[in-house]
C-alpha cells in the first residue's frame, strides 16, 4: 500500500500533506484556467479557453436544470455544480497525468511516517496523487453534499420530516447509505485505476529490455481517462439530484 507524508501522525488530526498539496494545486489550476480564459473574452468571435469554460457553463447549466425542481433551486445549485465538475475533472486527471514517488530507508522516520509505515510501502513514499484516490477526501465530498441537501431540505421543516417516511419507512437506510454510496464510488474508481497503472509501471521488462507492458499501459491510460471524466460527472449530477429532491418549494420551472 502506498504511504504519504502526514501531519500530526498518531492523532485524530492526522493530515495528508499530498492530498492537501494536490486539493491547492487543483485549485489553482481550475484559477489559472477561468481567469486567461475569462481575460481574453470576446463575445462576438469566442475561441480557445473560451470555448470550453462556456461550454462547461452551459452543461453545467443543463444538469443543473435536468434535475432541479424550480429556477430558484437551478441558480441556488448551478454556482457549486459548475465548480465541482471543474474540480473533479482535473483532480481526477492529476494522478494519471504524473505519479511522483521517492524512496526511503525502510528502518528510519521521516515526514511523520515510523518505520513500520514505510516497511509497508518498501521505503516508498507517494507525494503526488489524484487527491479523490483517498478515501477520506472522497466521502469528505460527499459528505459535505449530504450536509447542503439537509441544511435546504430544513428550509421546509414538515416536507423535510415527511420525505424520511415517504413513500416508504426505508427511505432513512437510503439517507446513511447515500453519502457513502456516493463518496465510495468516486473513490473506488480512481484508485483502481490508478494503482493498476502503477502495477504497469513497475513490472519487469521482458529479456530486461522489452517494454511488453507499454501497449497496456496506453490503453489503461485511455480507459482510466474516459472514467475518470465520467466520475466527475456522476459525482457532479448525483449532487444535483440529491440536493434537487430536497428542494420542495416546487417541482416545476418557471
Amino acid at each position: 500500500m502506498p504511504v504519504f507524508p502526514t501531519l500530526f501522525a498518531g492523532t485524530i488530526w492526522q493530515t495528508n500533506v499530498t492530498v492537501i498539496a494536490t486539493i491547492f494545486l487543483t485549485g489553482l489550476i481550475i484559477f489559472v484556467v477561468l481567469r486567461v480564459g475569462l481575460a481574453r473574452m470576446d463575445m462576438r468571435r469566442p475561441r480557445g479557453l473560451q470555448n470550453l469554460i462556456e461550454w462547461a457553463a452551459e452543461f453545467a447549466t443543463n444538469m443543473a436544470r435536468e434535475t432541479m425542481p424550480t429556477e430558484q433551486s437551478v441558480n441556488f445549485i448551478l454556482p457549486l455544480a459548475f465548480v465541482m465538475l471543474l474540480f473533479l475533472f482535473v483532480a481526477n486527471w492529476l494522478g494519471l497525468i504524473m505519479s511522483i514517488t521517492v524512496h526511503f530507508n525502510p528502518h528510519i522516520s521521516v515526514w511523520g511516517l515510523t518505520p513500520s509505515d514505510l516497511a509497508g510501502s518498501k521505503g516508498d513514499i507517494e507525494l503526488f496523487d489524484s487527491p479523490t484516490s483517498n478515501m477520506s477526501m472522497a466521502l469528505a465530498l460527499a459528505i459535505m453534499v449530504w450536509v447542503i441537501s439537509h441544511a435546504r431540505g430544513l428550509r421546509h421543516p414538515k416536507q423535510w420530516l415527511r420525505h424520511f417516511y415517504s413513500p416508504s419507512p426505508l427511505a432513512v437506510i437510503e439517507e446513511i447509505t447515500n453519502p457513502l454510496t456516493h463518496g465510495m464510488r468516486l473513490y473506488g474508481n480512481i484508485f483502481a485505476g490508478e494503482a493498476l497503472l502503477g502495477i504497469m509501471l513497475r513490472a519487469p521488462f521482458a529479456l530486461h529490455w522489452i517494454p511488453w507492458q507499454l501497449p497496456l499501459i496506453v490503453l489503461w491510460l485511455f480507459y482510466s481517462g474516459f472514467v475518470a471524466t465520467i466520475q466527475a460527472y456522476v459525482f457532479s449530477i448525483l449532487m444535483c439530484l440529491y440536493v434537487g429532491n430536497k428542494s420542495f418549494e416546487g417541482h416545476a420551472h418557471h
